[in-house]
């Protein structure tokens, strides 16, 4: 289980304030809120490249950023926040080496997640020579390969065609099914109601909404409206941007 207590930095346009929220072991977590909401602060704190004010990040009980603790998580990022210019074979190797995995239980691995996401005839292939459904199956052998037992995704299917996101929500479910708990934020909250069980929302650097979820009987969409948004849209106006078309006719 991760927790997250009440974490706070004002600085340079990085704004928490008190969040605080449960990451519990086996859940799958759709982390939601618009753009500068204070997610990807968040998930920097949670991986340490954040100081902090106040408050802290607990896994198992424990300092996240002590007892090699880190370890334990793995971050999936956007496709533009990896190296281009290193193969796919270099790029894992890489990823294994600095989380000490030793050379032959790393070849080992990702011997068997290349062949899981059929990635063989692209690993000596440079990673900006991919195409973007590709990339993220290159980023997803570099997470896999360390059968983490918490994933962090950041916007796992944008840019992607339909066949490589329906791969990834296969994905995203055998993992969830296999008991590793799942943090995910994203825009597409059609992906995130049909894999999510617990519902975090953030707005303006604050928590507004944490709660469990049943993605069969609740809706994501229904409870953003709820929480979240706020009546700007003038629907009268749009009557009057029509009214001289409905005049000529």
């Amino acid at each position: 289980m991760i927790e997250i207590k009440k974490i706070t930095r004002d600085l340079r346009g990085f704004f928490l304030n008190q969040v605080s929220f449960t990451i519990k072991k086996g859940s799958v977590v759709a982390f939601v809120g618009d753009n500068g909401a204070g997610k990807t602060t968040t998930i920097k704190a949670l991986f340490g490249e954040l100081k902090l004010d106040s408050g802290e990040i607990l896994i198992n009980g424990e300092n996240i950023l002590e007892n090699n603790n880190l370890q334990k998580i793995a971050f999936f990022p956007d496709s533009n926040n990896v190296p281009m210019s290193m193969t796919l074979k270099e790029y894992v190797s890489y990823i294994c080496a600095v989380n000490g995995m030793n050379k032959k239980d790393a070849d080992t691995r990702a011997k068997d997640v290349y062949a899981m996401l059929d990635l063989e005839k692209y690993v000596n292939k440079k990673i900006g020579s991919l195409s973007a459904g590709w990339k993220k199956r290159a980023i997803m052998a570099s997470v896999l390969v360390r059968s983490p037992e918490f994933i962090v995704f950041d916007e796992p299917t944008a840019n992607v065609d339909v066949e490589a996101k329906l791969s990834f929500m296969n994905i995203l479910h055998e993992l969830s099914n296999i008991g590793v708990t799942i943090l995910i934020t994203s825009h597409i909250l059609e992906e995130l109601q049909e894999i999510a069980n617990y519902l975090v929302l953030i707005k303006n650097g604050e928590i507004v909404f944490e709660n469990d979820f049943n993605n069969q009987t609740e809706s994501i969409a229904n409870i953003y409206k709820q929480v979240m948004s706020e009546k700007t849209d003038n629907m009268e106006l749009m009557r009057e941007i029509y009214r001289p078309i409905e005049e000529v006719k």
